[in-house]
């Protein structure tokens, strides 16, 4: 039997590690992707041995002008045949939208929208010759509308949405399925974890584990389900999003995140 392999981008880390150790777990055979630096080496030996699955990596700044082009093409070379493709890879930033520099807010939106966009276009067509495969693309509640005070990111997710459902659309009768994840917030961030554990246990309610969310994600994917909402905080300003006038939501928006 041929062998396929999940490819996951930012698999170092948070959300991409979580899905990493969940698809091994099925018995998915691993291309892990990310920074150069990450310890993807020993991540692919323990995946290896713990759940018995080809695992290979590649260290790459996917912010680099043609680094998709190299993802796909290492995958040639090596002969890895792809069936999932997991655009996990991001970046974020909170605070006033001038706190951060243009510099950083270009590299975001390389890394959160062309790099995603590249890495499909690039894999898209061999995924359409399969007897059945996958795109998971990773979104967020801040997905569904405008967040002040995380305005780049939103709008960087805002963009993963609507491509991820119009390429859906296109791909309705292939055997590519596509799906976008819009999990709540996550903690990823040891930094973030520490402050919200100490100083505020209500929003903990509304924070999820990264396990839990890769195991959420993978099984809503491999139904077909399209855009997978991981938590009750995601469902619920899903459906705000469609009652509420416009500049209400805004105001709520506004506050909460003035106040993180």
């Amino acid at each position: 039997m041929e062998d396929y392999f999940t490819l996951v981008t930012g698999s170092s880390s948070g959300i991409g590690k979580a899905i990493s150790i969940e698809c091994a777990k099925r018995g998915m055979n691993l291309l892990l992707v990310a920074l150069p630096g990450e310890k993807l080496e020993e991540q692919a030996v323990d995946l290896e041995l713990k759940y018995k699955v080809k695992t290979y990596y590649y260290h790459i700044d996917l912010t680099e002008k043609d680094a998709p082009k190299k993802v796909y093409d290492w995958t040639m070379e090596n002969g890895y045949k792809i069936n999932m493709l997991i655009n996990n890879a991001g970046m974020g930033a909170e605070g006033p939208f001038e706190r951060q520099s243009a510099s950083y807010y270009n590299t975001m939106m390389r890394l959160n929208m062309i790099a995603l966009v590249l890495l499909t276009r690039f894999f898209i067509t061999d995924l359409k010759k399969l007897p059945k495969a996958y795109i998971l693309n990773l979104g967020s509640i801040s997905s569904y509308f405008p967040m002040p005070y995380k305005i780049v990111y939103a709008a960087t997710k805002t963009f993963v949405l609507s491509f991820t459902m119009a390429l859906r659309e296109e791909l309705r009768n292939t055997p590519v399925k596509v799906s976008i994840t819009c999990p709540g917030p996550v903690f990823t961030n040891p930094r973030i974890i520490e402050e919200f554990r100490s100083k505020n246990r209500f929003v903990q309610l509304f924070y999820n584990d990264p396990p839990f969310v890769a195991r959420y994600s993978i099984k809503a994917l491999m139904k077909g389900k399209s855009v997978i909402r991981t938590d009750l905080l995601s469902k619920v300003l899903y459906l705000t999003e469609k009652i509420l006038p416009q500049y209400f939501k805004q105001k709520i928006i506004t506050r909460i995140y003035r106040k993180f």
